[in-house]
C-alpha cells in the first residue's frame, strides 16, 4: 500500500507547483508585457520489485511560458511604447541586461529613459537613451526610431531570440538570458502611445485554480484512505497472530 501513497505524494507535488504558477499568473494579470506561464508535467516509470510491477509517479518536468501577444492598450502617453510582433525592450540593470515587454516609459532623474522600475531603455548601440530639459514634442515611430522636436535622437534596441523559451523570468515582466538575441530585429512594429497587457486570461486561470484546489482535496482523500485500510491491516494481522 506504501507505493500507492507515494505516488500520490508525487502527484500532490506536482500540483503545489502547480498551484504557484498558476498563482504568480493570477497575481500578474494587471502586469504590463507579464507573459504567463504553465506547467509541464511528464511521469517517470520506477522499476518494480519481486513483489511488484513497475510503476509509473508524476514527474513535474519544466514550466513554460505564453508568448502569445497581450492585449493592446490605448494610454495615449508620448513615451508609451508595445511591440506588435515579437521582441523584447532590453534595459540595463544592476544586474545585467534584461528584456521586456512593458514599454511604460519615463524620463528619469538623470535624463535618461528608463523602465518603470527606473533602468535605463537601450538604443541600438547598447546605450542609454537621454533627454535634456528643453526637449519637446517626442515621438516614437513604428521602427523604434525616437524624435524629439523632428530631429532623430536615437532608436530603441528591440531583441529578438531563436528560442523565446530559454528566456529565464527575474520577475514582473522582466527576463534574462544566456544566449544573445539575434544580430537584427525584423517584422516587428513599435506602437507608441499603447501597452501591452498581461496575456494572462483571468477566467481561465480562475478557473485552473479551482481545478487544483479539487485535486488537492481528492488526492488528500486518497492518501488518508490508503492510511486507513493499511492501519487496518496491520490490526487484522495483529489478531491473527497474536
Amino acid at each position: 500500500m506504501d507505493t500507492g501513497i507515494y505516488v500520490a505524494l508525487s502527484k500532490e507535488t506536482g500540483i503545489m507547483r502547480d498551484l504557484e504558477v498558476t498563482a504568480n499568473n493570477i497575481a500578474n494579470m494587471t502586469t504590463n508585457g507579464y507573459e504567463g506561464e504553465d506547467l509541464l508535467f511528464t511521469s517517470y516509470l520506477n522499476q518494480g520489485t519481486a513483489q511488484e510491477t513497475n510503476v509509473a509517479y508524476a514527474n513535474q518536468a519544466t514550466t513554460y511560458r505564453d508568448i502569445s501577444q497581450g492585449t493592446m492598450q490605448m494610454t495615449g502617453g508620448a513615451l508609451d511604447a508595445a511591440i506588435e510582433g515579437s521582441g523584447y525592450f532590453v534595459a540595463q540593470t544592476p544586474l545585467g541586461l534584461r528584456y521586456t515587454r512593458n514599454g511604460n516609459f519615463a524620463v528619469g532623474p538623470s535624463g535618461y529613459l528608463v523602465t518603470s522600475e527606473g533602468y535605463p531603455v537601450l538604443d541600438q548601440g547598447g546605450q542609454p537613451i537621454t533627454f535634456e530639459e528643453t526637449d519637446k514634442n517626442v515621438n516614437i515611430h513604428s521602427d523604434g526610431t525616437i524624435t524629439v522636436d523632428g530631429s532623430e535622437r536615437a532608436t530603441l534596441k528591440i531583441a529578438q531570440f531563436n528560442k523565446e523559451q530559454f528566456l529565464q523570468h527575474t520577475g514582473n515582466s522582466f527576463y534574462m538570458s544566456d544566449i544573445p538575441p539575434k544580430a537584427e530585429a525584423s517584422n516587428f512594429q513599435v506602437v507608441a502611445g499603447m501597452l501591452e497587457r498581461s496575456n494572462v486570461q483571468p477566467f481561465k486561470s480562475l478557473t485552473h485554480m479551482i481545478y487544483i484546489e479539487r485535486q488537492i482535496s481528492e488526492t488528500n482523500n486518497f492518501i488518508n484512505t490508503m492510511y486507513t485500510l493499511e492501519r487496518n491491516a496491520s490490526n487484522t494481522l495483529a489478531k491473527v497472530y497474536s
